[in-house]
């Protein structure tokens, strides 16, 4: 069913870089086989088996893209089991409404004006488009977000991106449209094939159609030690550098980037086909991303990010052995897809963690995958009032603790990472 960019069969295998066709990776982090982190399985169906798949990350020294080595396809990874909801958080829909406001004003946007989503998931971000008077059209594979999307008055494509999706997109936008701006937020990692991918972009894209893509940045992810980020969804780890290595090949040039809050710190970057600015020529922006990528050696800091989750790993889970064996009661808060990561690599299951509260429909009445523990609906933990609540959406601390103390919960809350924080 899955693919391996090359054969597994020795930590000194060569492996082929799924950006730039380099041979020969170097293996900087690896967190042994993991099941797909979406992969919540119903509560009553828990002993049926799940795939594990191997979850090491490569980094190729000449593109300087960090990359899983092994590629599960889009259609395995994002299928019916998909059940990510990016309008189930407040503060994302905010995110999303405050970002196309501006990007109307920045680009000078005008009713009427394409507005392509490529990985459009329930349609959030296009129906702050919608409000503004733009055409928008999803593109989305996963069923059960399609479906919201619809539902909502969004037009979709119920298809993953890939070969031959310029065409159906021109087809399905009104005759006439202009597309000024095409979309992919945090959808570069996903994609099986990013070379087609980008090739099919292109084909989209005139001289006023600008791309907008965000990414996990790279140096948030080892500087924050978000190391729960990782899963097989994604299948590369970007920094602006290694962007525009991957975006030249095809004619696109990076103008402008920025770094966001989004998911503990993203890349905002903005190409078009038009040339690049020379270095002497970029904006603020631009240029200050790629001075502070030059001061990280990659190599040294996965090093590092390693001997520091051992570290983290050995004290959370004596931490909640020595609350189990003392009788109190923890469950969890939040089951986001990098809590699956987190409770498979430290190998906590429910004799540890009681069950898990979610906001997320989908995932309410499921178990986390591998470890299993039950996942509830979010309102049972202020009826049952435990003792600690584990942070799972821990880099959202900020927002959700004082959202959690407003609706009642008076025990203490624990914070597995960066570093482990017990907070009253």
């Amino acid at each position: 069913m899955a693919q391996p960019t090359q054969t597994l069969a020795s930590k000194h295998t060569q492996l082929v870089c799924q950006g730039c066709g380099n041979v020969g990776l170097e293996r900087v982090l690896d967190l042994g086989h993991q099941p797909l982190c979406n992969e919540f399985i119903p509560e009553d169906e828990a002993t049926r088996p799940q795939t594990y798949y191997p979850l090491c990350l490569c980094y190729c020294h000449q593109c300087k893209l960090v990359q899983l080595d092994y590629v599960i396809p889009t259609e395995v990874t994002f299928g019916d089991q998909y059940t990510y909801l990016t309008g189930s958080s407040p503060s994302l829909i905010k995110y999303y409404d405050d970002l196309a406001e501006r990007l109307h004003k920045q680009l000078d946007l005008n009713p009427g004006d394409g507005i392509v989503e490529i990985g459009s998931n329930d349609g959030t971000f296009l129906k702050a488009f919608q409000r503004l008077g733009m055409e928008v059209l999803g593109i989305e594979g996963a069923k059960q977000a399609t479906a919201l999307a619809k539902e909502a008055g969004v037009p979709m494509i119920e298809e993953f991106f890939g070969t031959g999706m310029a065409e159906k997109v021109k087809a399905k936008l009104p005759a006439g449209t202009n597309v000024r701006l095409i979309i992919g937020m945090n959808v570069l990692a996903h994609t099986d094939n990013i070379n087609s991918f980008l090739d099919e972009v292109t084909k989209l894209m005139g001289p006023e159609t600008t791309l907008i893509s965000q990414s996990h940045w790279l140096v948030a992810l080892v500087q924050k030690f978000e190391f729960d980020t990782i899963y097989h969804e994604h299948l590369r780890y970007y920094t602006l550098e290694s962007l525009i290595n991957l975006f030249r090949p095809h004619g696109l040039n990076i103008f402008d980037a920025e770094i966001t809050d989004f998911y503990g710190g993203s890349v905002l970057s903005y190409a078009s086909k038009a040339p690049a600015p020379g270095p002497e020529n970029r904006p603020p922006g631009l240029k200050s991303v790629l001075e502070q990528e030059a001061t990280i050696d990659m190599a040294e800091v996965f090093t590092d990010m390693s001997q520091k989750l051992l570290k983290n790993k050995a004290e959370l889970l004596t931490l909640l052995t020595d609350l189990k064996l003392s009788g109190k009661k923890v469950v969890g808060l939040g089951a986001p897809m990098k809590a699956s990561t987190l409770l498979n690599y430290y190998g906590i299951t429910q004799d540890l963690i009681e069950h898990i509260g979610e906001v997320n429909d989908l995932k309410v009445g499921t178990v986390v995958p591998g470890v299993r523990i039950p996942v509830i609906h979010e309102s049972a933990m202020f009826e049952e009032e435990p003792d600690y609540a584990l942070l799972l959406s821990w880099n959202m601390a900020e927002f959700i603790i004082p959202k959690i103390r407003d609706l009642g919960y008076k025990g203490k809350f624990i914070v597995p990472v960066p570093e482990l924080e017990v907070i009253g």
